[in-house]
């Protein structure tokens, strides 16, 4: 009984691994760009406050966890978004590393925000992980989780 379903553990993981991988290099590398793109365009739409290009580019169940662990739902997110005031002297993305599987992908990477609230700074670093999904041949983000980097030392 073991045995079997060992076979069927090691049989499941080998058609995973066959469906994870990508068709071609040329169109995994068009994949691969295309996130990319969209991760930036989310980074410069959240600093621009562009409440529109925002709604565009993520899921209608979009979910944001922070980084104090606050959990907010799409439209708690492009309501938080709208009201934001702090002001944002530049922020970029840097060290991604793209996954794809099918329609499904995880872009991670760092953000370091120049900025300042209520004239206090909010700049620094910060990690993220970013779940997209294609839809009708888009892709669109389905989740957010930011975490704030502490400097060693």
């Amino acid at each position: 009984m073991k045995r079997i379903l060992w076979l069927i553990l090691l049989s499941f993981t080998f058609l995973l691994s066959a469906v994870a991988q990508p068709k071609d290099k040329k169109s995994s590398d068009q994949t691969r760009q295309d996130l990319l793109k969209v991760t930036d365009e989310i980074t410069s739409a959240k600093s621009k406050k562009d409440v529109g290009q925002l709604g565009r580019l993520l899921t209608d169940d979009f979910i944001l966890t922070n980084p104090a662990g606050f959990v907010a739902h799409r439209s708690e997110y492009l309501d938080g978004v709208k009201a934001d005031t702090a002001t944002y002297e530049s922020v970029t993305n840097r060290k991604q590393v793209v996954s794809v599987y099918d329609n499904a992908a995880i872009v991670t990477g760092s953000t370091l925000v120049k900025g300042k609230y209520d004239g206090h700074d909010i700049g620094g670093e910060f990690r993220f992980t970013n779940v997209f999904i294609r839809q009708q041949g888009v892709w669109r983000c389905a989740a957010t989780q930011l975490t704030r980097v502490v400097p060693q030392g």
